[in-house]
């Protein structure tokens, strides 16, 4: 993931600046569309042409129905593409059809994906601190950071 990740960040020409304020804001509010009913999301990095999103679905929703992250993905990149289209006067695709997610295994495993996702835009040399980037959310579970 971290050689991927290096890869997206020296790309400098994408379609769509997901870093843009109303971009950032779209993505944002499409990843915490599900938060208390079908998601609980702990930490969230929009950068200029990806997204780092940790988060535990529910088993299952109030009527019993099992929750299923195809699902949840296909409601948010269906939601942030027609919204990002619009904000960008354009029209096509914004997502790659396949999405990369790693299952957590355990509690040191989450702490890792919740600092790797906060550290991207340092990694990527665009804020000396993740709290600096506009893009990055920390979900009330700050027991989960390991670094300060």
């Amino acid at each position: 993931m971290k050689a991927f990740d290096d890869l997206l960040h020296l790309q400098t020409k994408f379609s769509v600046d997901l870093s843009k304020d109303q971009n950032t804001q779209a993505v944002l509010n499409a990843l915490c569309y599900w938060e208390g009913k079908r998601i609980e999301n702990y930490a969230i990095c929009v950068m200029p042409n990806h997204v780092h999103w940790v988060v535990r679905l529910f088993e299952k929703v109030e009527n019993g129905h099992p929750v299923w992250l195809q699902d949840i993905m296909q409601s948010v990149k269906r939601y942030t593409s027609n919204q990002l289209n619009i904000l960008e006067n354009t029209k096509g695709t914004i997502w790659q059809s396949e999405s990369f997610d790693t299952t957590i295994r355990d509690t040191l495993h989450l702490h890792n994906a919740i600092n790797y996702t906060l550290e991207n835009p340092v990694s990527a040399g665009l804020v000396e601190n993740w709290w600096e980037w506009k893009g990055t959310k920390l979900f009330g579970r700050s027991e989960f950071r390991l670094r300060p």
